[in-house]
């Protein structure tokens, strides 16, 4: 970001001014200040401080959410941190026994682009760390991996059929990864993700199905060939659109979010229905198949493809699910579990130890790194 943006979003956060995605964007920049020259003063970084205090008043409670409350304190502690880091002094908020440089035993790295291709026919290709060009070929449809880490399917849509070929496409944890399919839809899975679809898609409907976590920016087709995703409870039906998929088995509930055009819901355990317009996101709570419709901030469901966490009023639990998925780590938890709710925003591209710090700043909640897993304790 150019000084003059970031002095202007942080003017428009005094005044109370800034949106909801204008915030999200001041929190990444802080998040990530230190890969960058710091454009300000200590003294305007102490105004700024003081503004967020005022903005935090509570005669404006009804203008400030809980969760922005979070987020915006986020933005002031780790402000804070950097002011110190800038002046490479040591801080210490934390008594000896919670998480400090000193005390990590192994950090663990994020995650990055890693996947397993399986063909049809069983092989298995490791996408990891194999080079550019052509794959294979499945049927009528060449299979590479371009420059850019993405895997491509292309082909002649009126070659002969050669039948229902299926690739499946996965995730480890700590691996994210972008497919462009046959028809030219744009495909990022998540951590923990898979995506199994035929190598082409012929006159009836495009049918994929997914577990874990995906983003689909469907093609739209000029005969109106319907796009349908099954993921566990839910089927979603589109022509041309985009929108996010959530599916973890770990986690309570299953969500569709759409970003723009419209896609209809299906619960296919009860057969209830929903038509979801831009800006809402179905939930199917697995414990009663109940599916529910809200208004949401529909950019947040894919923070994590543009590279950064957001936490919105989460528990611990949950925010640690996200956690283990992306640093391929376990956690366990000791004595009796912190009930706070946590907000911000956090880089993808730290190492682990940065973003545990961050959150024991936030809540009641510490973390010991040890070698092969994590010990969260209040």
């Amino acid at each position: 970001m150019e000084d003059n943006e970031i002095r202007q979003l942080l003017e428009k956060y005094r005044k109370g001014q800034a949106t909801d995605k204008e915030i999200a964007i001041l929190e990444t920049w802080y998040m990530q200040w230190h890969n960058e020259p710091f454009p300000i003063s200590a003294e305007e970084l102490e105004e700024t401080k003081a503004g967020v205090w005022d903005s935090l008043n509570l005669k404006q409670s009804s203008r400030f959410s809980r969760v922005r409350w979070f987020a915006a304190a986020s933005i002031l502690l780790i402000s804070t941190i950097g002011f110190y880091f800038l002046h490479k002094q040591q801080i210490e908020t934390k008594p000896a026994d919670h998480l400090v440089a000193n005390q990590v035993a192994k950090d663990f790295k994020p995650g990055g682009n890693k996947a397993l291709l399986t063909l049809a026919g069983g092989k298995k290709v490791v996408l990891n760390n194999l080079q550019n060009g052509k794959i294979s070929v499945q049927g009528s449809a060449m299979v590479s991996k371009t420059s850019e880490g993405n895997l491509t399917y292309t082909g002649n849509e009126t070659a002969a059929s050669y039948g229902n070929l299926m690739n499946t496409l996965s995730t480890p944890r700590g691996g994210q990864y972008h497919l462009t399919l046959a028809d030219g839809t744009q495909v990022w899975l998540n951590a923990a993700s898979s995506i199994t679809f035929p190598v082409r898609f012929d006159k009836g409907e495009r049918v994929v199905n997914v577990t874990g976590e995906v983003y689909f920016e469907v093609a739209h087709k000029s005969n109106n060939q319907i796009f349908k995703v099954v993921a566990g409870k839910q089927e979603i039906t589109v022509l041309g659109t985009r929108f996010n998929v959530r599916n973890y088995d770990d986690d309570k509930t299953a969500s569709t979010t759409l970003l723009s055009g419209s896609v209809h819901i299906k619960n296919t355990i009860t057969g209830k229905t929903a038509m979801l317009t831009p800006g809402q996101e179905a939930r199917i709570i697995k414990a009663d198949d109940q599916l529910t419709v809200r208004q949401v901030n529909a950019e947040n469901a894919i923070c994590w493809k543009n590279g950064y966490f957001l936490f919105d009023n989460q528990g611990i639990e949950s925010i640690m699910r996200i956690m283990s998925r992306w640093y391929d780590v376990d956690f366990s938890y000791q004595g009796k579990l912190s009930k706070d709710r946590f907000g911000g925003t956090f880089s993808r591209s730290a190492n682990l130890s940065e973003t545990l710090k961050n959150l024991e700043l936030l809540g009641k909640v510490h973390f010991k790194i040890m070698a092969d897993k994590v010990i969260v304790t209040e």
